[in-house]
């Protein structure tokens, strides 16, 4: 009996040892500027083990009743937070979440929001940047120097008594500071001081966030077994049907909808046409708008496009090749191309040529090319990956890319002065030949048979010569 009592003990002693880690539940906001890295990196970076989700859609609609962590990564000043976002925000600190802003002295929206607290970046911060003595008590193990990546921007308060500086510049400004608002804590730190890249290999200061964004979200008490529930593609508030496509998008990105709608309509006719074949069932079915002049994604239905590629919708052209390289993506498939980035945007400059735009559009083409000429300039000494095969020196990472870009265009350049047609012709054939069940795998041994289809004659001497190793016996189209 006495052995029962003892391990009951030592079973409740344990329960309540698990129950006194710190959980957090973290939701990272994407809404107001789309990038990579904050879809699920910065957690994952500095709060290891924990959970966490991302929100796409209107920040005011996401449920945050089993979150403490609220991470605002920044805002495009294309837009800016709503009085329904500043006012969930304020709801979601006083009940105790932790609210982490990012900024700098260039972010105009995110400043804007920061002003509704008493708080603004208003200079470039002067080096050496300093922890201070709360900083080093809140979190025990202080790093000795502090990491940062780009300019580091210093804060001013309203009132400053109601601010804690954890870390300063050389002249005394904050760089990061936490307010407390109802039960909860609003952390302020310029943007270069946690990681940026998409890779997340950029995790620096990594001993001072995890235990900062622990202490900021501790306040609020969230069930740890309950499933987490984020707001993505799916779930974006408005779904406009457009016939062959559906326009998703948030109420920040509803300004830009119809312009986006118009040109997307206007380019798929000249996209078609210069695939040669239809898109297949399902396609590029589902267009999405993300808040940000930056990269897109295709995930073969849904193509997600950044709005303001290339000054849109002030200029067109460069959001014609974008939408069109983001489609042909998704056109390409089951089998992605050997060269999938470069003959995505080249079919989206010819495309621009197509739809008015011939001078940017055969200027794209030129610059590319040349890119690959200054290391190559007969295009015989690297393969489409720029590995060596010839004579010449081993190149850098970024040079290699210029040789894939380059070497592509100027292969379909080449290519298309023996047959204007030779792409349509070429994803004619693919569609035809490159088909589950009929090939295994879709290389470059097989491109340059459908190539040689297209062309009219056989290709593989003529891509050897090159530089680019094909064998015509390993191809598994004839």
């Amino acid at each position: 009996m006495k052995k029962l009592i003892i391990i009951f003990l030592c079973s409740l002693s344990i329960a309540s040892i698990a129950q006194k880690k710190p959980v957090v539940h973290a939701v990272t906001d994407l809404a107001h500027e789309f990038t990579f890295y904050a879809d699920h990196r910065f957690y994952s970076q500095y709060l290891p083990g924990q959970k966490g989700e991302t929100n796409w859609c209107d920040l005011y609609n996401f449920d945050f009743s089993n979150y403490n962590l609220l991470i605002l990564p920044g805002c495009d000043d294309r837009i800016e937070y709503s009085a329904k976002d500043i006012e969930i925000i304020n709801k979601f600190l006083i009940s105790g979440g932790g609210v982490v802003a990012f900024g700098s002295i260039k972010s105009k929206s995110t400043n804007k929001l920061l002003k509704t607290f008493g708080a603004e970046f208003t200079a470039e911060a002067k080096a050496p940047i300093v922890i201070s003595e709360k900083l080093s008590a809140m979190i025990k193990s202080a790093p000795a120097e502090i990491e940062s990546q780009r300019i580091t921007s210093s804060l001013t308060f309203d009132q400053a008594k109601t601010w804690k500086v954890l870390i300063h510049d050389a002249g005394d400004q904050a760089v990061m500071a936490t307010k407390k608002v109802g039960k909860g804590t609003l952390l302020i730190s310029s943007r270069s001081l946690a990681g940026s890249n998409p890779n997340a290999k950029d995790s620096i200061n990594k001993d001072l966030w995890k235990p900062l964004l622990i202490a900021i979200s501790s306040a609020k008490k969230i069930d740890p077994d309950k499933e987490l529930k984020g707001l993505g593609i799916e779930d974006l508030e408005y779904n406009d049907d457009h016939g062959t496509f559906k326009l998703s998008y948030n109420e920040y990105m509803k300004p830009f909808a119809e312009a986006m709608v118009d040109v997307y309509k206007r380019s798929m006719p000249f996209v078609e046409k210069r695939m040669g074949v239809p898109l297949s069932p399902g396609m590029a079915s589902q267009v999405t708008l993300l808040a940000t002049g930056g990269g897109g994604f295709s995930s073969g239905t849904i193509v997600a496009l950044a709005v303001w590629w290339g000054g849109f919708p002030e200029r067109e052209d460069g959001m014609i090749e974008f939408l069109t390289h983001e489609s042909v993506h998704s056109w390409v498939l089951p089998y992605p191309e050997v060269w999938n980035e470069p003959v995505a945007t080249y079919v989206g400059n010819l495309v621009m040529i197509d739809m008015g735009h011939q001078e940017e559009g055969l200027k794209r083409i030129q610059k590319t090319i040349e890119r690959a000429t200054k290391n190559d300039p007969e295009m015989k000494n690297y393969d489409l990956t720029g590995k060596l095969t010839g004579t010449g020196k081993e190149l850098s990472d970024g040079e290699k890319n210029n040789i894939h870009w380059g070497k592509t265009y100027w292969v379909l350049e080449q290519l298309r002065k023996e047959n204007p047609n030779i792409v349509a012709d070429y994803f004619k054939l693919k569609r035809q030949y490159a088909v589950p069940g009929k090939i295994t795998k879709y290389d470059l041994n097989n491109t340059v048979a459908l190539l040689s289809k297209a062309v009219g004659r056989d290709l593989f001497d003529w891509f050897n010569q090159y530089g680019m190793p094909v064998d015509r016996n390993k191809a598994e189209i004839r």
